[in-house]
């Protein structure tokens, strides 16, 4: 099956090939992730624009791996890291539609040693002299909206102790994980602040309780399969380890050089921990298919996997101005690619009468990953687009900045960039 999803891409891409791109329709577009490449910042790219519900535009640019001279394809593979929260978030919110997940009910009925942490509560420098209770227990809906008190190992003091490895090691179930992380105290209370860390790993935990199932098996049974997501998963089947992207990132003198992937899975085996908040691998046309069930209120191809109740709940800020207005990407520069968006449930959402520094519409859906990937589901143009690279360094959101800056070319070539 794999291979006919495959051919069906190649065989779009030459009808793109011989028409829309010998066209003015996202040639902007194309020449932005081309220059990329020509310009060393990556080895390759590969992108891809649906509108109005039709594939428009589905391009590889560069290599796959410059070492072997492999070249980049439509359908290459690609470590998504924090995009992985999205599509987890909208797996675990037919739990909730199902009945068999409250967001609103403590997490401590489906993990109980959350229940237990403790919140800091006062600092002398980078050591915690006195922590309190949670003064209200924690929600599901706040590991949703990551205003739980969570973050990342760097966010904590340096005298708590806690490192990353630790928290997600690929050796370790997440009910390991989550036992461990209840060790140290909450950031801050819940609901208190949004800040950015491991809900969704936590969220996947909850998720195996209620289902009695390993994450990677209820991700595929709930979401992937029924939206045909062949190619996303947890790990690269050993036949097609050829197809994931090999990282790179600047040498001292500039050049594209190996990197090490951050393990966030081992990509070609199956581990013990399914990381919710940044394990999987997937392509482009795979998350198009994604973008595309959001934007169509929760159905792909006749098959529903969501309410549109509930995809407007994911889809709609949940921040208030109390817990920080909007997203900070650890302290981003005035530049910073999400500027200007608030959180719904796992997911970026355009906030209006805000400083934006990349176009968009008011309440467009965005994220991206550490490895430089990138996406956005525009509601009032009716655009899903998402780009893949593997790039670890300096000017990780270069991508999405000639993802939206290309798209919008096209379809606002008057507009004033960004809005």
């Amino acid at each position: 099956m794999r291979l006919d999803v495959r051919c069906l891409f190649t065989a779009l891409l030459a009808v793109l090939s011989s028409t829309a791109f010998a066209q003015p329709d996202f040639a902007d577009l194309d020449r932005r992730m081309l220059a990329l490449v020509q310009e060393g910042r990556r080895a390759g790219v590969v992108y891809g624009v649906m509108h109005r519900g039709e594939l428009v535009a589905l391009r590889a640019h560069g290599w796959s791996d410059l070492e072997r001279q492999r070249p980049m394809q439509t359908d290459s593979l690609f470590r998504l890291y924090s995009q992985s929260r999205a599509v987890t978030a909208a797996a675990i919110l037919t739990l909730v539609d199902d009945g068999r997940l409250s967001l609103d009910a403590p997490v401590a009925r489906y993990l109980p040693p959350i229940g237990q942490m403790r919140v800091v509560s006062e600092l002398r420098g980078s050591k915690v002299i006195a922590t309190e209770p949670q003064r209200a227990p924690m929600t599901v809906r706040q590991l949703f909206n990551y205003t739980a008190g969570f973050g990342y190992a760097a966010d904590w003091p340096e005298g708590v102790g806690i490192r990353q490895r630790e928290i997600l090691d690929l050796n370790s179930t997440l009910a390991e994980m989550v036992a461990r992380l209840a060790r140290y105290p909450l950031l801050y209370q819940p609901g208190e602040r949004w800040v950015y860390g491991f809900h969704s790993d936590v969220l996947g935990a909850i998720a195996e309780v209620v289902t009695e199932q390993s994450f990677d098996q209820f991700l595929d049974e709930s979401l992937l399969r029924p939206l045909g997501m062949r190619d996303t998963s947890f790990h690269v089947a050993e036949n097609e380890s050829a197809r994931l992207a090999t990282v790179y990132g600047p040498d001292e003198e500039g050049q594209l050089a190996l990197r090490a992937a951050v393990p966030s899975s081992s990509y070609t085996r199956r581990d013990r921990l399914f990381s919710a908040g940044g394990g999987l691998i997937s392509s482009v046309p795979d998350y198009l298919r994604f973008g595309q069930m959001l934007l169509n209120a929760g159905v792909l191809d006749g098959v529903r996997v969501l309410q549109p109740q509930t995809v407007l709940a994911m889809t709609t800020n949940a921040l208030t101005v109390a817990q920080g207005g909007e997203v900070n990407w650890y302290r981003y520069a005035q530049d910073g690619l999400y500027r200007g968006y608030g959180w719904g449930l796992g997911i970026g959402v355009r906030l209006p009468d805000r400083v934006h520094t990349a176009p968009g519409s008011p309440g467009d859906l965005a994220w991206g990953g550490l490895a430089s990937t990138a996406f956005f589901i525009d509601p009032e143009e009716q655009i899903v687009a998402v780009a893949m690279s593997q790039y670890l360094g300096p000017g990780i959101d270069d991508v999405g900045f000639a993802l939206r800056e290309g798209v919008y070319a096209q379809l606002r070539p008057l507009a004033r960039l960004p809005d």
